[in-house]
């Protein structure tokens, strides 16, 4: 009932937004590139409305930043598998944009080591950072409960943005750029994107910037040269070791 309860609060916060998309689609029938643009803001508002709603929370002391997820460990599976389903419309009705995704870039295994070294070297600085500093002051300790659900929320929710970020705006940078320059500029973009939630819909400022461009940039070179699994897998799985509060 809880879970019902949240799911049903966050459909009718987005719901105009949502309303006023599909009008977009429907009376202005966007080109390729334009859609594109579309999904980066239609995925903006779902990942930006989670903050005033609560079900994420983000915090910084001005230096270092945190994560949390909901305590609701039905919701983050849902959104995760909602995430999924997304992504999958996105692939099979969008022909036109479908070549942008590549999955997996060369060697799948050596994509899946490199996914992994990427991650350790987003949450790196955390490592470092986080030592000698009380968990209470960074989000405080998670419920071993939570640790699957989030791993499939961090998982599922990063695959959709890596499917828009080193899928679509790396697929189209890669037609103007090299594909190493058109890595690092998806990244750039990648950091623009959150904008929004570190300047208005949070206070935190530049560490999340700082934050979003330094992993952004990691899992640009990842996606640009292995694909976008390894890339949700270096992007999830920051996401996840930050918020799951196993360090």
């Amino acid at each position: 009932m809880e879970t019902l309860i949240t799911l049903s609060n966050y459909v009718l916060y987005i719901l105009p937004g949502l309303i006023l998309i599909a009008v977009f689609f429907i009376t202005v029938k966007p080109n390729p590139n334009l859609r594109i643009i579309a999904y980066i803001f239609t995925f903006v508002l779902l990942r930006d409305a989670l903050t005033p709603l609560g079900l994420w929370r983000l915090g910084s002391n001005g230096v270092y930043l945190w994560i949390r997820l909901s305590e609701d460990p039905l919701f983050l599976i849902l959104f995760g598998v909602f995430s999924l389903i997304i992504v999958s419309i996105l692939y099979f009705f969008d022909q036109e944009n479908r070549n942008h995704l590549v999955w997996f870039h060369g060697n799948k295994w050596m994509g899946v080591v490199v996914g992994v070294v990427g991650c350790m070297m987003v949450i790196l600085p955390f490592l470092i950072i986080y030592q000698g500093i009380d968990m209470s002051l960074r989000g405080g300790p998670v419920s071993a409960t939570l640790i699957l659900p989030i791993l499939i929320f961090a998982m599922f929710g990063n695959l959709l943005e890596e499917g828009l970020f080193r899928g679509y705006v790396l697929g189209f940078l890669k037609t103007r750029n090299k594909p190493m320059i058109a890595g690092l500029n998806s990244g750039l973009i990648f950091a623009f994107c959150h904008i929004f939630l570190a300047l208005t819909v949070t206070s935190i400022g530049l560490p999340l910037l700082l934050f979003t461009l330094w992993e952004g940039v990691i899992a640009g070179l990842v996606g640009t040269k292995y694909g976008i699994i390894p890339a949700t897998l270096t992007h999830g799985g920051a996401i996840f070791f930050l918020s799951s509060g196993l360090f």
